[in-house]
């Protein structure tokens, strides 16, 4: 007897959508190298659309308005639930600030011991053959701890101008009632230094942002409410994400580069002691 043909599972509608925005990434970057600086937002537009459509398509069908009698969850409901989950997300770290703080003072009491040395090199000669050893000890561990702290601040301010992909979304990204990214015109001139053209240019776009913003306000539907709160909801997650990944790998790269301070500056005084 011939063994029956395993039934194929169909394949659900969310795992659809996350297969097309899957093979939308693979076709957007074919054309991209290394060094390519495309337009994001037209880049990511298809991938917006398709994601956008569906979590639309979503609210529609699993939310009823407050008054509706539908065994569905009410919208009110809904979005009380995903402000309150909101605001209990932890959105810093202690350990990148500690972290920095160290690094600064290791860099400061570096400055200060550089001017102390070069205060007092006519003198070093003047002391036993240990006391010069242990200090040269003392200036090379020194000097790495320096190094570590300069590579840890430049690896910090590389995270700081680390551009996060949902701002290149108009409709997946910042939700417009939280960031002025989506509310505010991002032509704007914000240089210290105006001329009049500038000025009035920033008057004009004012006048429109307000506008846009209040008719927005007014006109806002509570599944538009809740699109908003889930938007938003989902980039404070994702924000989390890579603050507290950030935060770990800064804190490794400190750590490691401690113990390596530590064992180099052992190793050379080992052999200082052999010679």
């Amino acid at each position: 007897m011939a063994d029956a043909t395993p039934a194929i599972e169909p394949v659900s509608e969310l795992q659809q959508k996350l297969n097309e925005i899957e093979s939308l990434g693979t076709e957007g970057t074919k054309n991209l190298s290394f060094w390519s600086r495309p337009d994001w937002e037209n880049t990511f537009e298809s991938i917006e659309i398709t994601a956008s459509t569906y979590v639309n398509k979503l609210i529609d069908t699993s939310v009823v308005e407050d008054d509706a009698s539908a065994a569905k969850p009410k919208i009110s409901v809904v979005i009380d639930i995903i402000k309150s989950r909101r605001a209990s997300l932890a959105l810093s770290s202690s350990t990148t600030e500690q972290i920095v703080g160290i690094c600064k003072q290791i860099l400061a009491f570096g400055v200060a011991g550089l001017a102390l040395s070069v205060g007092f090199s006519d003198k070093i000669h003047t002391l036993s053959s240990l006391a010069q050893r242990l200090i040269v000890l003392a200036g090379i561990f020194y000097l790495e701890l320096v190094l570590i702290s300069l590579i840890v601040l430049i690896w910090y301010l590389l995270q700081s101008h680390f551009r996060y992909p949902f701002l290149y979304f108009k409709k997946i990204g910042n939700a417009w009632p939280y960031f002025y990214y989506s509310s505010i015109s991002r032509s704007v001139n914000r240089s210290p230094i105006q001329n009049a053209e500038s000025r009035v240019k920033a008057g004009v776009s004012y006048a429109r942002d307000f506008v846009t913003f209040s008719d927005l306000c007014l006109k806002e539907t509570p599944k538009d409410r809740l699109r908003a709160e889930l938007q938003q909801y989902f980039l404070l997650i994702s924000y989390q994400g890579y603050v507290q990944q950030f935060a770990l790998r800064l804190a490794n790269l400190f750590f490691y580069g401690f113990v390596g301070a530590v064992f180099s500056t052992a190793l050379i005084c080992l052999w200082s002691l052999t010679r």
